[in-house]
């Protein structure tokens, strides 16, 4: 057995243990495989919960449901509608959409809500709806979509709208398709 210098270093430094498989072949034009390390599984009850990680600049809202104690009732939510029907009438429409326009982006609220106290925000976060949210909110979906539904369905639509805000979610149609609810402002 004649070996060579090289040849018997490489032979040392490689342990014999260690193999290497054959790598998968692949089509043509794609490359070779990616390698995928092996993961030791870890059983579920070590399993540490994710945490969310803090940007600089950028609030970070927990996730957590609005509790249904926080939620305003069919009552407000009428007194807020007639007050915007009034604003409405006495500004001809065009006061009260351009305060539309501007309490969307501040407070997430139409005027009437605004001036009762309530705020919309989303179900399943509590924040407040963008006002790009609100104008998905109120205009597509309660102002087209509904009143589409509306026309073709002959007002039952606009009838299941009124009772539904009387179940355990307190939210009417509007509400569900947006996943949100209307709560009394606290700050």
């Amino acid at each position: 057995m004649n070996m060579d210098k090289t040849s018997a270093e490489a032979t040392a430094e490689t342990p014999a243990a260690v193999t290497t498989a054959p790598a998968p072949t692949q089509a043509a034009g794609f490359g070779p495989a990616p390698v995928v390390p092996a993961v030791p599984a870890v059983p579920a009850a070590s399993v540490v919960p994710a945490q969310v990680a803090q940007v600089p600049g950028y609030p970070v809202h927990v996730t957590q449901a609005v509790p249904k104690e926080l939620r305003v009732g069919a009552g407000a939510r009428f007194g807020a509608y007639l007050l915007n029907l009034l604003l409405a009438v006495v500004t001809l429409g065009i006061g009260w959409l351009a305060w539309a326009m501007v309490t969307w982006s501040t407070d997430s609220a139409n005027p009437g809500q605004k001036l009762l106290g309530l705020s919309i925000v989303k179900k399943d976060t509590g924040a407040r709806l963008t006002w790009g949210e609100m104008f998905v909110r109120n205009f597509l979906l309660g102002g087209m979509v509904l009143g589409f539904l509306s026309t073709i369905t002959l007002s039952i639509v606009a009838w299941i709208n009124l009772f539904k805000i009387f179940g355990s979610e307190k939210q009417n149609l509007v509400d569900s398709m947006a996943g949100s609810v209307v709560v009394k402002r606290t700050a």
